[in-house]
C-alpha cells in the first residue's frame, strides 16, 4: 500500500470547494461590461414564453446536487473527472463573459399565476447578462454524460430531465437558441477534455508506480 497517496475525502473535499468558489465567481460577472451583444435570431422571436417552464429551469440546482451526492460515491478517479469536467465547463464558459458579453431581450410577465410569479422573481434577482453559453444547458448535458461515465441505469430519466430543463432556458426566455448550442458545445469540450486530462493523470500515476516499485526491488 501507498502510503503517500492522498487520502480520497481530502481530494473530494478539495474539488467541492473549488467548485463551490467557481459558482461563486459566476455573480462577480453578472453585469455589464463595455459592449453587450444580442445574438437573437428571427426564429427566437416565434419561441412562445411559457411561465411553467420555471419549475425545470429552476430544477437544475436539485439535479446538479443529485449528481454530485452520486458522483462523490463513486471512486475517486470517477470523480476527479467529473469535477475536473463541471470546472472547465464554468472556466470555459467564464471566458466567453468576460471576452463577449451577451445579453436577453425579456418579455414583460403579467400574469397572476405562480408560475408567472416565480418567472418575475427569476427575472429580478439573474441579470440579463451572460446568456452565451448556456450555463443551464452545458450542465445538463454535462451531467447527462458524467451519469453515464459512472455506469448508471437511471441514466435515461437523467437525460430527460436535462432535456426538460434545456428546453424551459428558451420557453422563459432566459436565453436563445444560439445560447443553448453553445451550452452543448461548452459541455461536450469539457467531458472529452476531462476525460482526456483524467486518463493522462491515471497513466502518469500507474508510470510512478511502476519506477517506484523497480527501484525497491
Amino acid at each position: 500500500m501507498n502510503q503517500n497517496r492522498i487520502p480520497s475525502w481530502l481530494v473530494k473535499s478539495t474539488w467541492l470547494a473549488v467548485l463551490l468558489l467557481l459558482y461563486l465567481a459566476y455573480f462577480l460577472l453578472n453585469s455589464p461590461r463595455g459592449h453587450v451583444h444580442s445574438l437573437e435570431m428571427t426564429v427566437d422571436d416565434r419561441i412562445l414564453v411559457l411561465p411553467a417552464f420555471v419549475f425545470p429551469y429552476l430544477s437544475i440546482y436539485a439535479l446538479l446536487a443529485i449528481s454530485i451526492w452520486r458522483f462523490l460515491r463513486a471512486e475517486t478517479r470517477i470523480f476527479t473527472i467529473a469535477a475536473l469536467a463541471i470546472g472547465l465547463d464554468l472556466v470555459l464558459s467564464y471566458l466567453v463573459f468576460l471576452f463577449y458579453q451577451t445579453r436577453v431581450e425579456r418579455p414583460v410577465i403579467l400574469g397572476s399565476d405562480i408560475s408567472s410569479s416565480i418567472l418575475r422573481w427569476v427575472y429580478s434577482v439573474d441579470k440579463p447578462f451572460n446568456a452565451f453559453p448556456s450555463l443551464h444547458t452545458s450542465t445538463s448535458t454535462l451531467l447527462v454524460l458524467l451519469w453515464g461515465r459512472v455506469g448508471s441505469r437511471i441514466q435515461p430519466i437523467i437525460a430527460l430531465w436535462a432535456a426538460l430543463i434545456i428546453a424551459s432556458t428558451l420557453l422563459t426566455k432566459q436565453h436563445y437558441i444560439a445560447d443553448v448550442l453553445g451550452g452543448v458545445t461548452v459541455a461536450l469540450v469539457s467531458y472529452y477534455g476531462a476525460v482526456k486530462l483524467g486518463n493522462l493523470e491515471a497513466s502518469s500515476v500507474l508510470k510512478r508506480f511502476m519506477f517506484w516499485r523497480k527501484r525497491s526491488r
